[in-house]
């Protein structure tokens, strides 16, 4: 039973279950706050975006959810906010400084990127994984057929040593 639940996570991860630093949450007291709005094009709401603060010391993230809006809550200190949506144009990172019991709105309208394609070529983007710099693989249709039968055969490996 073990190896079946250690098979279907090294299939689901790709082998990849190491631990990462993540951005922190700020929980302390003092400190302000940044909200605002992330929109694309023709000003339609984003939801997803990772919205970052970055005082050189800690990095602090918010995500945008519905209508597009985020708030975070950080420690007092200059940061620059940087934002992270696949699709779109990065932003040059914008300066801010927070002061204790302070309410900065940041607003942000993304550019989506354009890519051109021609008749008769091609064109490859590739992803990156922000910290690791990784290039994000390509879906193969035949990878996701086997992790869905290995997954089936786990679960009923499982299900028959219940019994």
């Amino acid at each position: 039973m073990g190896f079946a639940i250690i098979l279907m996570i090294v299939l689901i991860t790709g082998g990849n279950v190491s631990a990462k630093p993540q951005p922190q949450q700020y929980y302390g007291e003092g400190g302000g706050v940044i909200n605002g709005y992330v929109l694309g094009v023709n000003k339609e709401p984003l939801e997803w975006a990772s919205i970052y603060a970055d005082n050189g010391q800690h990095k602090f993230q918010a995500v945008s959810g519905a209508g597009g809006f985020y708030e975070m809550r950080v420690p007092a200190a200059m940061y620059n906010i940087t934002i992270d949506v696949p699709g779109y144009d990065a932003l040059v990172p914008t300066q801010v400084n927070i002061t204790n019991g302070s309410t900065t709105k940041m607003n942000f309208n993304l550019n989506s990127i354009s890519v051109s394609v021609s008749s008769g070529s091609s064109s490859v983007i590739n992803f990156y994984l922000e910290q690791t710099q990784t290039p994000v693989p390509e879906f193969q249709p035949g990878l996701s057929l086997a992790l869905i039968a290995s997954m089936l055969a786990g679960l009923l490996i499982i299900k028959s040593r219940r019994k």
